[in-house]
């Protein structure tokens, strides 16, 4: 229990050091092998950062390219090169927990909602993890989220956290831009281009 609360302590230190300046979302394209989906790391307005409900609920509100974001789902090990790549190992959570069934740790958003990847105890799994030695462990009365990055290493292996043990952790978080979920929204420069078209099409009926 202390060394998960060092662990905490370390890792806010690693937030609040990230840059706050937010970057466009980057491509994992099909060229390189990837899925041609959208990723961002959702840096906090403030040090404090979001707990893990907060970015659940965060992710939706974003949109990229006409596509509406969630929390990210990180399903192979070559999307989990992709991101280290990308964005680097500090710590975000990603779009998975085992709250409904503990030891059951399953995706809860986007394209892969409701599909199990890690059965605690299991010999062979469903589907793909990143989870550090002895992790999950549901330490200290309960941990319940997914937290990528966790342990600052190269490998950027994920760690179990969050509720209900940690309900005020804080980090930033991945968000994913796949066209499966939700609602495409236009984007302010797509109007802006509907709108010159319109404006055209107006001039040659005056004309």
């Amino acid at each position: 229990m202390a060394f998960k609360r060092f662990r905490s302590a370390a890792a806010a230190l690693l937030t609040c050091s990230a840059a706050v300046v937010a970057a466009a979302p980057v491509q994992w394209t099909s060229a390189s092998g990837g899925n041609d989906h959208w990723y961002e790391r959702v840096t906090p307005a403030t040090v404090a950062g979001y707990t893990w409900d907060e970015a659940y609920a965060d992710a939706p509100t974003r949109s990229w390219m006409g596509l509406t974001g969630y929390m990210a789902t990180v399903t192979s090990q070559a999307e989990q090169n992709f991101l280290i790549a990308a964005f680097g190992i500090g710590g975000a959570w990603l779009g998975g927990n085992d709250r409904a069934t503990e030891g059951t740790w399953q995706w809860v958003n986007g394209p892969e909602a409701g599909q199990t990847f890690y059965i605690a105890g299991a010999g062979s799994q469903p589907g793909y993890s990143n989870w550090n030695t002895g992790e999950p462990n549901n330490c200290c009365s309960g941990e319940d989220d997914l937290v990528y990055g966790y342990f600052g290493d190269a490998a950027a292996v994920w760690n179990d956290y969050g509720v209900p043990s940690f309900p005020n952790a804080r980090y930033s978080y991945f968000v994913e831009y796949s066209g499966q979920p939700g609602t495409s929204v236009p984007e302010p420069a797509t109007l802006a281009l509907v709108g010159v078209g319109l404006l055209l099409a107006a001039r040659r009926r005056r004309a």
